[in-house]
């Protein structure tokens, strides 16, 4: 044993130094360990290429709450926003620019239905009034199901805002939230382009069927993000995601706690069913009153605690959480822009300031979901592409640029014995030639480039399954479910340990909600 402190917070991604900057600011000595070089977990900028930098993982913001970049003073911590000009939908020989400026987007949509405009009107109309419930929701922690006076009242509440909505709006709620996302699209829309475009959507926070019974959670996703104040909208940060968990890193140590880089923890020390400190990989012990985990669930408790110190029927339940989103990740250095296919069909408006989604028909996209469960490959996957470097010239030499790329599915585990190790390079090439049919020259361009399959999400930032949600977001993985009956207040069955990441109630993304929920839940507790 070297030290000791009040707090240890295992993992310096998002989450983690959200917890440590609200402890730290409340006057808990606090360590944070990051087994990296860099904190920042997923939401970290890094050099991938000679002169070329990018957000390596994750990518985009809207989710990152306003209360936590006010409460940790991100901004006078350098973190600077960079909205999207519109959002370019490409599927097959259509397109779709989607700018903000109704006569324009209302064009845009007639080209395929005269009634689908106004649909997705009324679709938004909904998201966002159901959306203040679930918003409310972010920032508190889900009432125990099995609890006492304060998880009553916690639930009396939901049911307040809840019985705020019209009788219409409250069927609304519970069909989002229990039909599938299949049947809700077919239902609004009646375009297949459309109907495509709401399913791509749903793609890139999903895992799952569009008729699997809650397959429709992510559309709140797309709605409940704020960018500087305005509602739904994204973007980027200036820098990359690495600015943002530099800054919340620079606040955390304001505030006084200690980070450590280069500290991997092997294992969280457990005494008398009490967590009482964690074991680094070379042998250190640090003692702390609580120990937070900011790894997923699985890790948290199968590694880092071990089976001989839990309930079994709580270690097979953690052992059954549903992981694994079939991400890829890739990451281009390009020598200039690309050009784009439809340009002439945009006059004056700049494609690479958009986010662009690429995606196949509804039904290819439902294949590619049943072809991964198998272990294949999908033959036209669905795309999210980003040129940030058109807007951050902090990226990229002069006049080049970075490109990046989240893929879906690509499965975790491939079929027929084969190694992602093996195949990578190749897959690679098949996506850059799929994104050609849009960008001719782009492969002429590309210098440099990085490719994360979901074997090396696990491999590099310690994401089980390449999960970059710390667990699906399916409906009984979410809100008191999240990630068990018996944690899903940050609290575990283990004395002094909790969860503050992604894994926890409200789920993954960018948002700093699990941190600051946590951070909150043991500041109270240590007061005691």
């Amino acid at each position: 044993m070297t030290s000791s402190y009040d707090a240890i917070v295992i993992g310096g991604g998002h989450n983690g130094l959200t917890a440590a900057g609200y402890l730290a600011r409340g006057g808990v000595k606090t360590l944070v360990l990051e087994r990296r070089h860099v904190v920042g977990g997923a939401a970290v900028t890094e050099e991938f290429h000679p002169g070329y930098r990018n957000s390596v993982a994750s990518y985009v913001v809207s989710l990152l709450r306003s209360e936590v970049i006010r409460d940790l003073r991100l901004k006078r911590h350098g973190l600077e926003f960079i909205a999207f000009d519109g959002y370019l939908h490409l599927c097959g020989d259509q397109h779709v620019l989607m700018s903000g400026e109704e006569a324009h987007d209302r064009a845009e949509i007639a080209r395929f239905s005269n009634r689908d405009f106004d649909a997705i009107q009324r679709f938004h109309e909904t998201l966002t009034a159901i959306g203040d419930v679930v918003r409310d929701q972010y920032l508190r922690e889900p009432p125990d199901i099995g609890g006492g006076f304060y998880d009553l009242l916690a639930a009396i509440r939901l049911g307040r805002n809840v019985r705020r909505l019209s009788p219409q709006l409250r069927s609304q709620l519970v069909k989002l939230f229990t039909s599938s996302a299949g049947d809700i699209i077919e239902r609004h829309f009646e375009s297949d382009m459309v109907r495509s475009m709401y399913a791509s959507d749903c793609v890139s926070g999903n895992f799952a069927s569009f008729y699997q019974p809650g397959s429709a959670i992510p559309f709140f996703h797309h709605d409940l993000g704020e960018f500087e104040g305005v509602r739904g909208k994204w973007g980027t940060a200036r820098g990359g995601m690495g600015a943002i968990t530099q800054a919340m890193a620079a606040s955390a140590r304001e505030f006084g706690a200690e980070i450590r880089t280069g500290a991997p923890v092997d294992r969280i020390l457990v005494e008398r069913q009490t967590a009482t400190g964690v074991r680094l990989e070379d042998g250190e012990e640090i003692r702390a009153r609580v120990v937070l985990a900011n790894t997923d669930p699985k890790r948290t408790f199968l590694k880092l605690v071990g089976r001989e110190h839990l309930d079994e029927a709580f270690a097979d339940d953690i052992a059954a959480i549903r992981m694994g989103h079939a991400s890829l990740r890739m990451n281009l250095a390009l020598t200039g822009l690309p050009d784009f296919r439809f340009a002439d069909a945009y006059p004056g408006r700049e494609y690479q300031r958009h986010k662009i989604y690429l995606f196949p028909s509804m039904a290819d996209m439902e294949r590619n979901y049943h072809d991964a469960r198998a272990g294949l490959l999908p033959d036209k996957p669905r795309l999210d592409i980003l040129i940030p470097s058109s807007r951050d010239d902090s990226l990229a030499p002069p006049g080049h640029h970075v490109m990046s790329l989240l893929c879906k599915y690509y499965p975790f585990e491939l079929a027929g014995a084969r190694q992602w190790d093996d195949i990578r390079e190749q897959v690679a090439d098949d996506i850059v030639a799929h994104v050609a049919r849009y960008f001719p020259n782009l492969p002429e361009l590309v210098v440099g480039r990085q490719v994360l399959s979901p074997v090396d999400l696990e491999r590099v930032f310690g994401l089980t399954q390449g999960d970059i949600f710390h667990g699906r977001h399916d409906l009984d993985q979410i809100f008191s479910l999240r990630p068990h009956p018996s944690s899903a207040q940050y609290r575990t069955p283990l004395t002094g340990l909790y969860l503050c990441g992604s894994g926890a109630h409200p789920g993954g993304a960018v948002s700093g909600a699990p941190g600051h929920n946590c951070a909150r839940r043991v500041l109270r507790d240590l007061r005691r």
